[in-house]
């Protein structure tokens, strides 16, 4: 899955010709799965199923927005729940809240079933790319593909030595670079919602 296009890419770039396209399509791949494992979160649109430990009031999925076109089901240790009487739906920020008195007493380990739909839906070509997402991860994305691009040349190479002085470069081997984290930080899935 791509979250930034190719066609963007070479723009950013300035790039007109098309001879390292598969290296920019590849570049850009992994992009954009390094910025779905720093939002802690699935971003293409999919059916899932999660399994939790029952006992809590709210539950956060892994892939948001939460499409309520879709079959939605919630069982809790093995009865299903309703929707607006058991369990309320906040689909924005794939949260779902029980009810106060919906939570049964928790005396043995239970289990609460989640089955939905969530996520950017995929566009472009063969459902590669999805750039349904906010404006800001697509941005993201280009702008580290672009990086990762330029500067797949120097890894390993902290400075350059010349003879009017010492050039240094930032690390190559950052994961993703801070302005990157910076754009995506809202867009993040906190640890605390699981």
């Amino acid at each position: 899955m791509r979250l930034a296009s190719l066609t963007d890419v070479k723009i950013f770039l300035e790039k007109t010709d098309t001879n390292q396209d598969s290296l920019l399509a590849l570049v850009i791949e992994r992009v954009s799965s390094r910025i779905e494992i720093f939002l802690n979160r699935n971003l293409l649109k999919t059916a899932r199923t999660v399994y939790r430990n029952a006992g809590k009031r709210n539950y956060y999925l892994p892939a948001y927005p939460i499409d309520e076109s879709a079959p939605l089901t919630v069982t809790y240790d093995g009865t299903v729940r309703t929707k607006d009487t058991d369990y309320f739906v906040n689909a924005n920020d794939g949260l779902i809240e029980f009810q106060k008195a919906a939570i049964p007493t928790y005396t043995d380990p239970k289990e609460v079933v989640i089955t939905w739909t969530g996520g950017y839906a995929a566009s472009g070509e063969g459902a590669t790319e999805c750039l349904n997402v906010p404006l800001d991860i697509q941005e993201a994305a280009l702008r580290q593909s672009a990086y990762n691009f330029r500067r797949r040349k120097d890894i390993g190479i902290s400075s350059v030595s010349m003879p009017d002085g010492t050039v240094s470069k930032s690390p190559t081997d950052s994961y993703l670079l801070p302005e990157i984290k910076g754009m995506l930080k809202n867009f993040r899935r906190s640890a605390e919602e699981y």
